[in-house]
């Protein structure tokens, strides 16, 4: 019986988180009083990333997924974007790999290698060079991307800001000034 009542409530969670928005839900669940059902205890701990940062007062620290060192949302005057940092392995998939998979992510055609370096913002932060960029679909305003990628001696770091179009504009100086304050622990890259 209260197997059937888990996995209909299950269900209708499925069915109703289903839908075209581009939008978090989070759902509040009570605790079954059935004390057969445990659930593990998981530890809260934050190993550190290696990095440091400054981020705006603003910025808002959140979970993110397991593949980010760091997630904030980013609130702007219309709205609030969704800004992650990720630490690949090697190249990452490389360059033209993943900005091609965010311009398909906003309805952007695929560019050549060496349309992409021209589209690049190049620069020299404490973490060493890197490659910026803005990647807007004007006929699809609501998603836009800034995206910051530096290459290190065995990785890649990869900072991303989703926002709006608008947004994006907005954010685009916080953005950078927060790129460039990266830097690794300790000197060692």
């Amino acid at each position: 019986m209260i197997k059937n009542q888990i996995t209909f409530v299950l269900l209708v969670i499925a069915l109703l988180s289903c839908d075209s928005g581009n939008h978090t839900r989070t759902y509040h669940l009570t605790k079954a009083k059935n004390k057969s059902f445990t659930q593990p205890a998981v530890e809260n701990k934050k190993e550190s990333s290696g990095f440091t940062w400054e981020k705006p007062d603003l910025w808002i620290p959140t979970e993110g997924s397991s593949m980010r060192l760091a997630s904030f949302e980013v609130p702007y005057s219309t709205g609030s974007g969704d800004l992650s940092i990720m630490e690949l392995g090697g190249s990452g998939g490389g360059l033209e790999a993943n900005v091609n998979r965010w311009r398909g992510q906003i309805g952007l055609d695929p560019l050549t290698k060496i349309e992409i370096e021209n589209e690049a913002e190049n620069g020299v932060s404490e973490l060493g060079t890197y490659q910026l960029f803005r990647l807007i679909n004007l006929e699809k305003k609501e998603s836009a991307f800034l995206t910051f990628i530096v290459p290190l001696k065995s990785s890649t770091l990869f900072i991303k800001l989703n926002a709006s179009a608008d947004g994006i504009l907005e954010l685009e100086e916080d953005f950078k000034i927060f790129c460039l304050s990266i830097k690794l622990e300790n000197s060692n890259q």
